[in-house]
């Protein structure tokens, strides 16, 4: 039986930023390759990048990002032009391999993990093969259907809640604005969610819908009516879709020397369902606990960060429940460039508007305080 001080349960970025800084640590996942199958928007902040260390690397970047279009039901847009980038939508696939190349963390690969047993303040993790590892950490990076939630943390299970998100990798026949992503919000169509175009090079896209509803029909009418509108044909290249998992409660993610990080914690960011940002910073942080010998602190470490405050809940549950022609009025105000009193003044000044007053004043001020930590 090998024994190590850590292992890590997924080889994602949760998993692969934490193997970045623990050297006593074996990685086990069940996939054959890292970075696949890709089950993502993969859009990123430049600021997630910086708080981890890491340089934008022509390597695995797609497009560099200067605007985030959020298109409102109206067809107005908000969304200013930065000189410099502020974000990117890279390649997943080689983002992870290129994580795995500075690993410290041994990793293997082909080893889907069965079982978790803890005896004598150490943990048993048995794979498919049989063979069993033993560790006085591990760390559940292992995604929405964590084995580690579900054998360690079962007290979480009930408090999770997983959005359904449909995506397809698309060329286009026209070609596509490779500085500009674009969120569609139509509260109507979509149940706590929205429809997305990242483009990933001039002909290509990750296009898809996320919604806590039945959508199967919007998305084919984004398709026809966005899509195609837009850029022309289209040709599907590859189903990228999945379910992304959040909580609306505090769930425990440290028991025992065990740790829960990224979708495995339900860490998605609860507005844009973004989830690489804190899964980095998740990975990083019960890493460093165990560096200094301070695992019981990993809770309120989480705890305290900006994308686990439940004000966001808060922001989320105004934002998705906003009738669209309130959504558009909003558009309207923001899309100008005036200033916040100009604003409130235009705000006070429509029926629709100032009776949503609070509620629109109250998620502003946590969304400016929280926005750069969500995607």
């Amino acid at each position: 039986m090998r024994e190590y001080q850590t292992i890590i349960i997924g080889a994602g970025p949760a998993g692969l930023i934490a193997g970045r800084h623990l050297k006593d640590a074996l990685i086990l996942d069940k996939k054959k390759e890292i970075g696949k199958p890709v089950q993502c928007g993969e859009g990123i902040s430049g600021n997630a990048l910086k708080m981890q260390g890491i340089e934008p690397d022509d390597l695995w970047i797609s497009c560099k990002i200067h605007k985030m279009e959020k298109i409102m039901p109206s067809g107005r847009i908000i969304g200013k032009f930065h000189e410099e980038a502020m974000g990117y939508v890279i390649d997943r696939e080689k983002f992870e391999k290129y994580l795995a190349r500075d690993a410290k963390a041994e990793i293997r690969l082909s080893a889907k993990v069965t079982d978790l047993k803890f005896e004598n303040n150490f943990w048993e993790v048995v794979i498919e093969s049989g063979e069993v590892f033993k560790s006085k950490y591990i760390i559940g990076a292992d995604g929405p259907s964590s084995i580690v939630r579900k054998k360690v943390f079962p007290e979480n299970q009930n408090k999770m809640k997983f959005v359904p998100a449909v995506e397809y990798l698309i060329k286009t026949e026209k070609e596509l604005d490779t500085k500009t992503t674009k969120i569609y919000f139509d509260n109507k169509k979509y149940n706590h969610g929205y429809a997305w175009i990242f483009p990933k090079s001039k002909n290509t896209a990750n296009v898809g819908i996320g919604s806590m509803g039945n959508f199967s029909k919007e998305f084919g009418e984004f398709l026809e009516n966005t899509v195609k509108k837009n850029y022309g044909n289209y040709e599907i290249l590859e189903n990228r879709s999945g379910n992304i998992p959040f909580s609306t409660s505090w769930r425990k993610v440290y028991k025992n020397g065990a740790f829960l990080v990224g979708d495995a914690a339900g860490l998605a960011d609860p507005i844009f369902k973004g989830g690489m940002t804190q899964a980095m910073m998740s990975g990083k942080t019960a890493a460093e606990c165990i560096l200094e010998n301070k695992p019981d602190s990993y809770e309120a470490k989480i705890k305290a960060m900006p994308f686990a405050d439940r004000k966001l809940f808060k922001v989320s549950e105004i934002l998705f429940s906003l009738d669209n022609e309130v959504m558009s009025e909003l558009g309207k105000i923001f899309e100008e460039n005036s200033s916040f009193l100009k604003r409130l003044f235009i705000i006070m000044s429509k029926p629709n508007l100032r009776k949503n007053f609070f509620r629109i004043f109250k998620s502003s001020l946590i969304w400016k305080k929280e926005r750069d930590y969500l995607w």
